[in-house]
Formats: C-alpha cells, sequence, structure tokens
C-alpha cells in the first residue's frame, strides 16, 4: 500500500507552488517518519471541476483499485474547491478505506476530528445545494412574471417570440375549458374526445392523450389564466 500526495497549482504565478508543497509535505513526512512513494501533480489546472486533472483521475482509479493507504496534500483548496467533488473523493476514500491528511486545516480522516470534518463537508454541501435550488427557483419565478423564456419548451398558452413568451388566447381558452371540465368531474377519456373534437392539438401537433391532459392540468394547476 503506498503512501503519495496530491499536488495543484491553478497557475504559474501562483504563491503556492509546487515546489513549496513539496517542501511542505516533505517536512511532514519526515516529521512523522513516513516514506512517501508517488507524487501526483496538476500544475496550471483549476481546482473546480476534475475533468482536466489527468494525474488526480489517476490517483482516484488507483484509490479504487485499493492500492493506496494514505493520502497528503497540503490544503484542501489543493484536492478540489468544488465541494460535490470534494465530497465524492472523501466517500470513496471512507469506501476504500484510504486516509486523507491535510496539512493547513489539521485534518486526518483517520481520527474523529477528521471524521466530524465529513459530517460538516456534507452538510455545506446540502446548504450549497439549497441555496443553488433557491436561486434557480427565483430566477425561474422572475422570467415567469415577465413573461420570458424559462424553460427549452414552450409551455402550452404562450408562443415564443425571440427570447420572450406571448400569450396564445386560444390555447389559454382551451386551458381554461380543460380545468373547468375537470372540475365537473369529466373523466380524462371525455377530456381527449371534447379536445379531439375541437381540433385542440399538443404543441407538437399531436392530439391530446390522457396522459397530455394530466400533464396539462398539472401544470396550469396556478396559472394565473384560471383566475381572468
Amino acid at each position: 500500500m503506498m503512501i503519495v500526495s496530491v499536488l495543484r497549482t491553478s497557475t504559474d504565478k501562483q504563491d503556492n507552488s509546487i515546489h513549496t508543497q513539496r517542501d511542505m509535505i516533505m517536512s511532514f513526512c519526515n516529521l512523522k517518519g513516513l516514506q512517501l512513494d508517488k507524487e501526483y501533480v496538476d500544475e496550471n489546472v483549476s481546482g473546480g471541476n476534475l475533468k482536466h486533472r489527468d494525474s488526480f483521475n489517476e490517483l482516484i482509479d488507483m484509490v479504487k483499485d485499493n492500492k493506496i493507504d494514505t493520502i497528503l496534500s497540503v490544503s484542501i483548496s489543493r484536492i478540489s474547491r468544488n465541494t460535490l467533488d470534494l465530497l465524492n473523493f472523501v466517500k470513496l476514500l471512507q469506501d476504500t478505506d484510504t486516509n486523507l491528511i491535510i496539512l493547513k486545516e489539521n485534518i486526518d480522516l483517520s481520527t474523529p476530528m477528521g471524521k466530524f470534518f465529513i459530517s460538516i463537508l456534507g452538510s455545506i454541501y446540502d446548504l450549497e445545494r439549497n441555496l443553488i435550488s433557491e436561486r434557480t427557483t427565483d430566477i425561474l419565478q422572475n422570467k415567469k412574471q415577465h413573461n420570458k423564456v424559462y424553460c427549452k419548451n414552450t409551455p402550452y398558452g404562450f408562443d415564443r417570440v425571440d427570447d420572450r413568451l406571448v400569450e396564445n388566447q386560444t390555447e389559454i381558452r382551451m386551458i381554461k375549458k380543460v380545468h373547468t371540465l375537470r372540475n365537473q368531474e369529466k373523466s380524462y377519456g371525455e377530456i381527449v374526445k371534447f379536445l379531439k373534437r375541437n381540433n385542440y392539438k399538443t404543441k407538437k401537433g399531436d392530439f391530446f392523450g390522457k396522459n397530455n391532459v394530466k400533464s396539462l392540468l398539472k401544470s396550469t394547476k396556478k396559472s394565473p389564466f384560471l383566475s381572468l
């Protein structure tokens, strides 16, 4: 089993250079009596995405093959600046019983404090995910309020004109009628027959089926059209 290090810089002008990181890790190894077997180095590569980190991806393969005992790094940011990537990497280390030691943050996954770090990392990821979801919801709501395109497919009741959504009055009347029929306890089959009889079609030009009607009712349930 190998003891290895992870070194990374984003630019060739970065203060925390590969040479500096290497010296710090070697000093730690000498202090702890550890023998470093290999370095995994990514120079001038962003820590925000693993896609272009060839050396780090090679390390991941080695971890999956259970060939690594301990990984050393100067800082968490040298591993990844992406919370999800970092969390997934730590989970992989847990699954393969591989230890991770971070010098600056004084993290050792084999200790109780290391395990506490994992729980905090998971909480941070959940928080980030929730904040992103809230921001996305706010953006979509704002676009809807200003009749701007907010999805790939044009919603029923609108026509797309450049980057704006323009109300389609024929479709709006149909939406109101479908909700009225459903409120009158008409079956989906009866509604489908009504739509076909009146030549109403989906955005793709097909006649409505039961699933189309269910989807339309659900997506327009809170539509402002219904209160007009």
